[in-house]
């Protein structure tokens, strides 16, 4: 009989990724995940592995109960695989552990789970997940959680429903006062649906206001709305952003110096600084390769 897929052996392996990745994402994570130590974070995981391996559906193992973890546990071990760099099965661990919380109604699973899905296009494509996100939905409903509301703001600006977006976006905002976790992700949901309805002077305020409290992705859709307008302003905005973790926009940068060198018409000094520019962005967008 041909074989369709990998197992799920296959797909939930934890040979890449041994407790030593777990120590490290909690190290630089601060007091993110104090609730248990790194080895009963990796317990957690290595009881998920151990069911699959005696032949439980992935999406229907239960953690929970007597001899189990807290919801809690579960959710955090989900975060610190979601952030294990490198093996393609953190990702799958991640999912999985999030399904078995929010399985036992824990929000805050519900809606890590339901942003990334939206983040990562796979909303609405996982058969597995319906129920997750029929209980993201459930939340949405009340029109009274914020975090809530602001994944679904991202998720219709996602499926091009730009005017949608913005109203649930801007009740998360109305709900949600003075604070809540996403707040400025909201915020810059706005700030995006806002240049898709060309609505561009509300939008760069938005931006230059996220911009001001240090929110790198500001930044960054502001060297995108400035680009024709204004490249000087772009390339500053753009050089935060590639300064402070968005090492992709030295593309950008390298894209726009040359634009400038391109507009310089008979000003050969510009260009050939506008071309320099380009050159040296170009290096930093792409580094050689260490071995």
């Amino acid at each position: 009989m041909k074989r369709v897929g990998p197992s799920p052996l296959e797909v939930f392996s934890l040979s890449e990724i041994p407790m030593s990745s777990f120590t490290a994402v909690i190290e630089r994570s601060g007091e993110a995940f104090k609730r248990a130590s790194p080895a009963e974070y990796y317990d957690c995981v290595r009881k998920f592995h151990d069911a699959i391996s005696r032949g439980s559906d992935p999406w229907s193992v239960a953690l929970t109960g007597k001899d189990g973890f807290s919801v809690e546990v579960i959710h955090d071990a989900a975060c610190i695989m979601r952030q294990v760099r490198g093996p393609r099965s953190a990702d799958a661990f991640s999912t999985a552990l999030w399904t078995a919380a929010s399985d036992a109604g824990y929000r805050p699973s519900i809606l890590s789970l339901a942003r990334h899905l939206v983040r990562s296009g796979a909303y609405g494509r996982v058969p597995q997940l319906r129920k997750v996100e029929a209980r993201f939905k459930q939340l949405v409903s009340t029109a009274r959680d914020a975090d809530a509301l602001t994944v679904e703001g991202e998720l219709q600006y996602e499926q091009g429903n730009y005017e949608a977006a913005i109203r649930a976006l801007r009740r998360a905002l109305q709900v949600g006062t003075p604070d809540f976790e996403w707040k400025h992700s909201c915020q810059l949901c706005v700030g995006k649906s806002l240049v898709k309805t060309n609505q561009h002077e509300e939008a760069r305020a938005l931006f230059e206001s996220l911009s001001g409290i240090g929110f790198v992705e500001a930044d960054v859709e502001l060297g995108k709305l400035l680009r024709v307008s204004d490249k000087d302003a772009a390339e500053r905005h753009l050089f935060t952003a590639a300064s402070n973790g968005r090492g992709d926009m030295f593309s950008l940068l390298s894209e726009i110096a040359l634009e400038k060198a391109a507009d310089s018409g008979d000003d050969k000094a510009s260009k050939e600084e506008s071309l320099r520019w380009a050159k040296e962005w170009s290096k930093l967008a792409d580094p050689p390769t260490e071995y």
